[in-house]
Parts: C-alpha cells; structure tokens; sequence
C-alpha cells in the first residue's frame, strides 16, 4: 500500500537521474509491494534525451499529464501543459515519438513498468497488443476542460457547487481520473470520506486546503483507503488533477 502523502511541494525535490542522458524523474509516490508509482517526468533533448526509437507496450497502464514543453509518441497527438493521455495495459504506442524541447509531465502507473518492444506495429494508432478491447478505454485529450466541460457537484455540509471533468473512467470499479475545479471562497465539511478508496491530487493552480494543509500550485497528495479527506476550503479557487479508487460521494447539481 501506498503511504499517506500530504501536502508534497513537488518543486522543492530534487530531480533524480533515471541513467539515460537528459531523463529525470521526481518520485512522488510507491507502491513498495507492486510498484505502482505516481512520478513527474523530465525529458531534456538539451542535454542529450532521445526517445524511443521502436514502438512498445507495457503490461500495466500508463497514465500520463503534461505539465511543460510538449512531446508526443506518434506526431498527431501532442502532450503540451494540461493535455492527458491514458494508455490501458498491452497498448502498442509509441509509433514516432519525438521531443522537440524540454518537457515535463506527471507519469502514473499500475505496478512496476516494463518496456516490451514491437518492431513491426500493425498500425499507426494505439491498439491492443492481444486484440482484446479494454474495461478502461484509450483516452487523450490536449485540453480536456475545453474538449469536454464542466458539470457542476456538490457534497459536504455547505453544498457549494463546483466544476469536475471526467477524463477516464472504469466502468466496474469506478477508479478513474477527473479535473476539478474550484471557484474562490469554496468550502467542504464532510461527515464520511469523500471516496472509500485512494485519493490522489496534484494542484494545477490556485489553492486548496485539505484536512487543514495548505496545498498550492504543483504540491501533491496520495491518501490512501480507509484515509480519504473530510475537509476541503480554496480561498483563490483552483484547478486540480485528481486520481481516484472508487466513485467520488459527490451529487450533481444544476449547471
């Protein structure tokens, strides 16, 4: 299980050399049993990063957020600030990755990531390595606030509104990944925990306050099950990608 993780000011770590020139990382969180680990990624042709040459797969999901830069696995999709990618486990990708410029991003993965490459792909565009359609589907958006909305919940006490956009979802377990956003002055006093999995979010912009610790732009937290947060105020308002286990106890509200 994942340790409880508060209020992280991810630039305040240090970057970590993964060996290849040009690839750092900044660990933000491990499973020490699986694995599974939540990283921000740095790619610096400057000093010497290539991508992978050959297209690959891995046989967990790779979750992807860009945060600097741009980059992309195959020349149609770029991952620029904001954009998300998920690539479900055994997904054949990386047809033409290129990485122009310096470029950062938070990498999200399910147990410890091997690289398994495909010389000779049977397309351009992502597939199944098996044939075998996924329970949580291939999702990529550039700007997924934008491309899909906002639709408008509620919960705790206070009942104020706030904006959440669901990028992907699994449809069984509910686990998934939403951008939420919060107007200025928007509190949350809750008497059971927001989810009864993990939590995870890693702020954008602005600010929130969370079982009384101050987050601010790119802090980070992973709470794990049994551990979910009651308390929730934003004095600025902010935006936030957040990771989740089961469903959010939210309901929705008129737009």
């Amino acid at each position: 299980m994942r340790p409880l993780i508060t209020a992280l000011d991810v630039d305040a770590l240090a970057w970590k050399s993964l060996g290849p020139a040009g690839l750092y990382s900044k660990l933000l969180s491990r499973d020490p049993d699986t694995g599974a680990r939540t990283a921000l990624q740095r790619l610096d042709p400057g000093e010497g990063f290539e991508p992978p040459k050959v297209a690959h797969f891995h046989h967990t999901y790779e979750e992807l957020l860009g945060v600097k830069g741009r980059f992309t696995f195959d020349c149609k999709r770029w991952i620029t600030p904001t954009s998300y990618l998920f690539h479900p486990p055994k997904t054949v990708h990386g047809f033409k990755s290129t990485v122009p410029e310096e470029s950062w991003f938070l990498s999200r993965v399910g147990r410890d990531l091997d690289v398994n490459l495909v010389p000779e792909p049977t397309g351009t565009d992502i597939y199944p390595i098996d044939g075998v359609v996924p329970q949580r589907p291939a999702a990529a958006f550039a700007d997924p606030i934008a491309e899909k909305g906002l639709k408008n919940y509620a919960c705790g006490k206070e009942r104020q509104a706030f904006g959440i956009c669901e990028v992907s979802v699994d449809p069984k377990t509910g686990e998934g990944t939403a951008f939420v956003r919060l107007p200025a002055n928007w509190i949350a006093s809750l008497d059971t925990p927001l989810t009864q999995s993990y939590l995870e979010v890693f702020v954008l912009d602005g600010d929130v306050t969370i079982d009384d610790e101050f987050y601010g732009c790119r802090y980070y937290g992973f709470y794990p099950a049994g551990r979910a947060p009651t308390s929730f105020r934003s004095q600025s308002g902010a935006t936030i990608y957040v990771n989740f286990g089961a469903p959010l106890a939210v309901e929705p509200v008129a737009n």
